[in-house]
C-alpha cells in the first residue's frame, strides 16, 4: 500500500504521480502502480492499511480454499 486517498480524482492524480516517478526499468518489468478501493480512511498510515489488506486477502483465501474442498462422503450404490 502506497496511499489512501479519498475520491476517484484525487486517486487518479496521485497515480499519476506516483507513475512519473516510477523508473522505467521497474515498468518495463511489470511493476505497477493500480487503484483498489477500499473501506479504509483517507490518510491512513501506509503501513497499517498494507496489513490491513494482506489480513483481508488472506481472509478471503482462506474462504475461497474451504469453499472449494469437497466432502469426503462415500458415493451411493447404483441399483442395477
Amino acid at each position: 500500500m502506497v496511499a489512501v486517498i479519498r475520491g476517484k480524482q484525487s486517486a487518479e492524480s496521485e497515480l499519476k504521480k506516483f507513475e512519473d516517478s516510477q523508473d522505467s526499468s521497474d515498468r518495463h518489468e511489470g511493476w505497477r502502480y493500480f487503484i483498489e478501493k477500499t473501506g479504509l480512511k483517507a490518510g491512513t498510515d501506509p503501513t497499517e492499511a498494507t496489513q490491513h489488506r494482506q489480513a483481508e486477502l488472506e481472509g478471503r483465501e482462506l474462504k475461497a480454499l474451504q469453499e472449494t474442498e469437497t466432502p469426503s462422503l462415500p458415493l451411493p450404490h447404483r441399483q442395477r
